[in-house]
């Protein structure tokens, strides 16, 4: 079945979820500490992908910027599913853990077990997580376990009927990272879009870094300071300032007309790490003050802050169409709602537009159209005259008017989103023009169609007479449907069989 959505249709839905979002919502990342969990590919054919091992110092620059009391864990799998950081609350022992990580991230299994990875993720915080919980996994290659292709066709099934839906039921986001164009694309681009996750195949390894960031800022809800004319204004509500430098060929710096910071500096609360690629300085309970940076930022580089005073944006799925128009809701917040400032303005811009769109307000809300497809920055800004904020989310913009199709191999139908990314699509475990080669015939596949509940009720011979076309009802829908007809019925037979009351002459 297909079916395709209109732009209006997509612009009211999406007025309507922001909207409703906005209402709710007042500072639940407060309530909420992150939970983070990192899935590692170290197959073999990483070699290939990853050649410079990138993958290690991407892991551990996002551990070592996961804010404390914060959840984390890192697994590495290939073969198998190992712990290389337990999962727990974030703490000082996270402070030590850079060349460890960098040091054990390899490339020498020889399978890709993908899906015992992802349900180590996903259940890793037990059976009612505080909150919504972050998954991010890396790899480079198809679900490809012991057992040969029957065995890896199965184990790919089992994670569209059952580990996908058990994430969406935990409230786990997949947020999927493809080093490779030989990587199952189809499937990794479902599991973010059915999680509302961030999908991603970068161009060359070197992009993990920023690509990761990106992720933990989704997870993180992450907060930074806009830079203008290379400076950033630090007020006195800012518990820690982390910059973040995606190059550790120059040294970072801020200088004001009476401090200078940087890795060399004897203020208290400095905190310095570097490793392939990156650099980051920490510095807790800054001196407030406007300050310089030296040398100049890229276009990569961040400044990340925590403080209770937020710029909070509805939020918004990270994989969107290039014909979508998204509605913004944004407001500057703090413990007790939002500040007010009629003189605050907004400035927003997404993808490669220049000159961004002016906005003067206490709160936030317009319309704008998505940039055109691939991979796109959303960037929102508040000036007031005692706060500055931003915020920063990624996006994956796929082609025009995608259609959505209802999967029918699998037990939950599952979306499948048409995508810039072009890559070899998966093949269906069971055919339906041809009887599998285990010798099944075609009317055992349907049934597998079926939830659990259903196939141990129904006998084999109402399995084989049942039509291809037949909606896939769940057993609640089948017995309030059959209690409808049963009270329409006796409705019916009511009103007919009522004594008549005849008046008196």
């Amino acid at each position: 079945m297909r079916w395709t959505i209109s732009k209006i249709t997509q612009t009211f839905a999406f007025s309507v979820f922001v909207v409703v979002l906005s209402l709710g919502f007042t500072n639940t990342s407060a309530a909420n500490p992150a939970d983070v969990r990192v899935l590692v590919d170290v197959s073999g054919s990483m070699k290939k992908a990853d050649p410079k091992a990138v993958r290690g110092p991407a892991t551990a620059l996002l551990a070592a910027l996961l804010p404390d009391q914060s959840q984390g864990g890192i697994w590495l799998f290939g073969s198998d599913v190992r712990e290389l950081v337990p999962y727990g609350p974030v703490d000082a022992r996270w402070d030590a853990l850079g060349q460890p990580i960098e040091a054990s991230i390899g490339s020498t299994d020889r399978f890709t077990h993908m899906e015992s990875a992802l349900r180590t993720g996903i259940t890793a915080g037990g059976q009612s997580p505080a909150g919504a919980c972050h998954v991010i996994l890396i790899t480079d290659g198809i679900v490809d376990v012991q057992g040969g292709q029957d065995a890896s066709s199965a184990s790919r099934d089992r994670i569209l009927k059952t580990v996908l839906p058990d994430a969406v039921d935990k409230a786990c986001r997949i947020h999927t990272i493809a080093l490779s164009d030989k990587a199952d694309l189809p499937l990794l681009r479902q599991m973010a879009i059915q999680t509302n996750g961030l999908f991603t195949l970068l161009k060359q390894p070197g992009d993990l870094i920023p690509v990761m960031l990106d992720a933990l800022e989704l997870a993180l809800r992450s907060q930074q300071l806009p830079i203008s004319e290379q400076q950033i204004n630090i007020d006195s509500d800012i518990r820690q300032v982390r910059l973040i430098r995606l190059d550790s060929g120059s040294v970072i710096e801020l200088r004001s007309d009476s401090t200078v910071v940087n890795a060399d500096s004897q203020l208290p609360g400095i905190t310095y790490y570097s490793g392939t690629g990156y650099q980051t300085l920490i510095w807790s309970n800054p001196i407030a003050g406007r300050y310089s940076l030296s040398p100049e930022f890229g276009a990569s580089d961040r400044v990340l802050i925590d403080s209770h005073v937020r710029l909070e944006l509805a939020e918004l799925p990270p994989t969107i169409s290039a014909d979508q128009t998204l509605g913004l809701s944004a407001s500057l917040q703090n413990s007790d709602g939002v500040l007010s400032a009629p003189s605050r303005e907004y400035r927003v811009a997404f993808g490669e537009r220049i000159d961004p769109i002016r906005s003067v307000a206490d709160q936030l809300s317009l319309q704008i159209d998505s940039p055109p497809m691939g991979r796109s920055i959303l960037t929102i800004q508040s000036f007031d005259q005692r706060y500055e904020r931003q915020v920063q989310r990624a996006f994956e913009v796929l082609v025009a008017q995608p259609a959505l199709e209802i999967a029918t191999n699998t037990a939950q139908g599952v979306g499948q989103v048409s995508s810039t990314i072009q890559g070899e699509s998966s093949t269906p475990s069971a055919p339906k023009d041809s009887t599998a080669k285990t010798g099944r015939l075609l009317p055992e596949s349907i049934t597998k169609l079926l939830p659990e509940s259903i196939q141990n009720l129904l006998p084999e011979p109402v399995t084989n007479q049942r039509p291809e076309d037949t909606p896939n009802w769940p057993l609640w829908q089948l017995i309030v449907s059959a209690l409808g007809a049963i009270a329409v019925v006796a409705l019916v037979i009511g009103l007919v069989l009522r004594p008549k009351h005849r008046l008196p002459e």
